[in-house]
């Protein structure tokens, strides 16, 4: 038996013991959803601080940027973040990566993670700044559509890491702007038709067993993957 299937097989049988179903699993549910808790609680206090700095950062730079996923979802639709989010989503475009490295490291913002797509240019970065965290979603061209690329993160993480690369892909869009927490910022300009490539019609309604990512595509691994770096 190779190793790894010996430690699945090992893995499957502890999940079945009773400490593990009635003492560990709920212990660690919980100490999650607390986590969970702090972080959202912490994005509802600072959120806006952290935004603020990034868009005076892409304003300087004059980089073009835009709320995406789980913030523009909220932002347009509730007008604040959405319940139990505990960062920031924001896109820009590819080329403009090395630029915005150099504008937010120079404003305090901390590089702790990036993902590269092996043998292509796809790239997600999370900065930090006080605590909260933003995720940078890179875009780019690619046979008609526009397209950004992410990863599913293991569960275990390393300095360095592989790790199995997604992507979402979009009609072109331009971009444009709206009010949200008392200060201009930049969206995509077909909003509603942007967020339902994300998450369907649903999107309209809060639903806390809702899921999108209808526009998701996961890669195997023989086909693409991506390196991870993690930053101390």
């Amino acid at each position: 038996m190779k190793k790894e299937s010996l430690k699945s097989s090992i893995s499957n049988i502890l999940k079945k013991t009773y400490l593990y179903r009635n003492v560990y699993h709920p212990y660690v549910a919980s100490q999650v959803e607390a986590s969970v808790r702090r972080r959202h609680s912490l994005l509802l206090r600072e959120g806006a601080t952290l935004l603020y700095e990034f868009i005076r950062c892409c304003t300087d730079m004059q980089i073009p940027y835009w709320l995406e996923f789980g913030t523009l979802l909220g932002a347009y639709r509730d007008g604040a973040f959405i319940q139990n989010d505990t960062d920031l989503d924001v896109g820009a475009y590819l080329q403009d990566a090395r630029r915005l490295n150099q504008a937010l490291t120079q404003a305090g913002f901390r590089l702790v993670r990036e993902f590269h797509v092996v043998g292509e240019n796809g790239l997600e970065q999370t900065y930090e700044y006080h605590e909260l965290t933003i995720d940078v979603m890179y875009f780019y061209e690619q046979e008609g559509y526009v397209w950004c690329n992410g990863v599913v993160l293991p569960k275990i993480t390393h300095k360095l890491l592989t790790a199995q690369v997604t992507a979402h892909w979009f009609h072109p869009f331009t971009l444009s702007t709206m009010s949200f927490l008392d200060m201009q910022v930049s969206i995509p300009a077909n909003t509603e038709a942007h967020l339902m490539e994300i998450f369907g019609e649903g999107y309209r309604v809060y639903d806390p067993n809702f899921s999108g990512d209808l526009n998701k595509v996961y890669y195997p691994r023989n086909e693409k993957k991506a390196i991870g770096f993690y930053y101390e």
